[in-house]
């Protein structure tokens, strides 16, 4: 478990345990005194066993156990903030390794071919087919693209041990580096597939992002939820210590037994008393105004923070509008029939049908051009991730809440 989420959780913990402190009754006070006095040989003697009790007139109590409650909505949208951040730096993980994988692929692939070609360019070479600048080419390429199969080989690596430090329990606990993973990005790069519905929000037509969108999100981000608790936890406490300047009397009752001279026996009787607070030299002034000015403080962060959701939702917006339509202009493109184009040249060049010239920069063509699609590819996913985290909701609930916010159509 990521050591944020423990955290979290923890804080969670802590605060459910503070709100039921924060509703406990205070304790009674079991009081005993003697008091004995002697003269002229005789002895007066009083002993008073008493129970104390404070009373909560002021509602001060209420007040703590509320800003308690308060306190621990908070702590529980933070865990949920914190959540939706390891959902998304996961998947941006996710995509890297992905992308990381096909590129080293594309570098394997690279490789064998050269192999093949310097081992076809040597043959034409010892039969007087290729000139010996040509053969050198083939080497020097060939050399070249081992250089990027290693540097491949080092960024899959270095993917994927991020994403295991992601996914793993402890940082001694790393899983294993070989995993295969799925390959989900052939879905994600569609973004909005054309055959399912599209949330009537996230309209890549519109230039811009709607305000169903921002307001969306204005509602569901939990960390400006969590700013906004606070905020009220403050003007709570800001209440409790208002109230604890009203005096909360004690009321005491008890027993009492005495012995005086010319007493032939023990008397017996109860007493009672009250007492109360004098408010002269400690009014809480100090505890009340910090209260109420950390209470503007929270509230000026939670509007700092909800102008910053309103760029975030732009910002992830246009990143997964542009990227939707890059993808919808590469995918016919790429794929398949340019893996059977690029056979098909080598076939060529094998067969001494194609120049080393155009064998070169179609293999440079072919590794630039699926290079670049696994990026955009995974971009995509983390572009998307973005947006939901800056929506604070998966897509799939804005669909489900896009009914009343949807834009109006002609």
């Amino acid at each position: 478990m990521s050591p944020d989420i423990r955290a979290a959780r923890e804080a969670l913990t802590a605060a459910n345990a503070r709100e039921r402190q924060a509703a406990a009754y205070p304790n009674p006070t079991l009081s005993y005194g003697r008091e004995q006095t002697s003269a002229a040989g005789e002895t007066n003697s009083q002993n008073i066993a008493a129970i104390e009790q404070r009373l909560d007139v002021g509602g001060v109590r209420s007040a703590r156990a509320d800003a308690a409650r308060l306190r621990r909505e908070s702590a529980a949208a933070r865990l949920d903030a914190a959540l939706g951040q390891l959902d998304f730096e996961t998947t941006r993980a996710y995509a890297n390794v992905l992308a990381a994988d096909r590129r080293a692929v594309l570098a394997e692939q690279a490789t064998e071919a050269f192999t093949q070609a310097r081992t076809v360019s040597e043959r034409r070479l010892s039969s007087g087919d290729v000139s010996g600048y040509a053969h050198r080419r083939i080497r020097l390429e060939a050399a070249r693209y081992a250089g990027l199969r290693a540097e491949a080989r080092l960024a899959r690596r270095a993917a994927r041990l991020t994403l295991v430090g992601l996914l793993s329990g402890t940082a001694d606990s790393i899983a294993s580096l070989d995993v295969a993973l799925g390959d989900s990005l052939s879905a994600i790069a569609r973004l909005a597939p054309r055959s399912s519905p599209t949330p009537p929000n996230v309209d890549t037509a519109t230039g811009g992002p709607p305000d169903s969108l921002v307001r969306f999100a204005l509602r569901t981000r939990r960390d400006l939820r969590a700013l906004e608790l606070e905020a009220d936890v403050a003007r709570a406490e800001a209440r409790v210590a208002a109230r604890e300047r009203i005096p909360a009397p004690a009321v005491s009752v008890g027993f009492k037994t005495e012995r005086a001279p010319g007493l032939s026996e023990q008397a017996n009787g109860f007493t009672a008393g009250v007492s109360i607070p004098l408010p002269i030299w400690d009014r809480n002034a100090g505890a009340i105004a910090a209260a109420d000015a950390e209470s503007r403080r929270r509230l000026a962060e939670a509007d700092v923070l909800r102008r910053r959701v309103v760029r975030e939702v732009a910002e992830a917006y246009d990143g997964y509008s542009a990227l939707e339509t890059q993808l919808d202009i590469l995918a016919p493109e790429l794929g398949n029939e340019t893996g059977v184009a690029m056979r098909a040249v080598q076939v060529a060049y094998s067969e001494g049908e194609a120049t080393v010239v155009e064998w070169l920069d179609a293999v440079r063509a072919y590794q630039e051009a699926e290079s670049s699609f696994a990026t955009l590819r995974a971009e995509a996913m983390i572009r998307r991730a973005a947006l939901e985290r800056a929506l604070g909701a998966p897509l799939s609930q804005m669909t489900s809440h896009s009914g009343a916010d949807a834009p109006a159509k002609d």
